[in-house]
């Protein structure tokens, strides 16, 4: 049974390439989770220079909670990712004071987070997200596992039950491209390094209550510039 399973999920994630007239990649296998398991939201997070950078989504919560993770570094994706296993929150509410920052942002009523590993090799983590708290269902938990091993197997170029589909030669990140740009920006503005600049870029999201990636597009933009006074104007 376990393999009708698999081929059911690679079905959607077949279904999804052929509605946007592209090939197979990790954005199909988003689209496929949020209708297999019923979620609110999904998306896929790749390992670069030791943190986590938004490359895949579908749904609107999957946005606000990939927001999240990038202003604040933490919650669960992060965890899953450089902890030991997947992290399943059925019901955020009651993880108060887990992921302070993270659970302050994040909208969400429950996160499934299933880190990308290949042997020692972190490569990211899948989350599937959804507005109101509830636990997976068992058949729901196995379709997130396949859905994880579908999105490494594209990750790492393999083919898989995709034969007949080109694979796309590297993931294309759909939200870190603009923030790291801006992060070079307010370097530049500050005399200080890139990761200093991120961390002012994610302090100012923060205090302002205002998605990351708008706070990046209006410094790209030459809209808002940084200055080395305390208030991170």
């Amino acid at each position: 049974m376990a393999g009708d399973d698999e081929d059911r999920i690679w079905a959607l994630i077949a279904g999804s390439a052929r509605r946007r007239g592209s090939p197979v990649s990790v954005q199909d296998v988003c689209v496929a989770g949020v209708e297999a398991v019923a979620v609110s939201g999904a998306g896929v997070s790749l390992v670069a220079h030791e943190r986590l950078e938004p490359a895949h989504l579908a749904g609107r919560l999957g946005r606000e909670l990939l927001e999240a993770e990038l202003a604040t570094g933490d919650g669960p994706c992060v965890e899953a990712v450089w902890g030991s296993g997947p992290v399943l929150v059925p019901d955020m509410a009651a993880c108060e004071g887990r992921w302070p920052a993270f659970s302050e942002v994040a909208r969400v009523g429950a996160v499934f987070a299933y880190p990308l590993v290949m042997g020692a090799v972190k490569v990211g983590v899948l989350v599937l997200c959804r507005d109101r708290p509830g636990e997976l269902a068992p058949r729901e938990q196995g379709d997130a596992l396949i859905l994880a091993g579908a999105a490494l197997t594209l990750l790492l170029g393999g083919r898989g039950r995709m034969s007949g589909h080109r694979m796309p030669p590297t993931a294309s990140p759909a939200l870190g491209v603009e923030i790291y740009q801006a992060a070079g920006m307010v370097s530049a503005q500050l005399d200080i390094s890139v990761e200093e600049a991120l961390l002012r870029l994610r302090a100012y999201a923060f205090t302002h209550d205002e998605p990351l990636s708008r706070v990046a597009r209006r410094v790209v933009l030459r809209r808002l510039r940084f200055s080395p006074d305390p208030s991170g104007r």
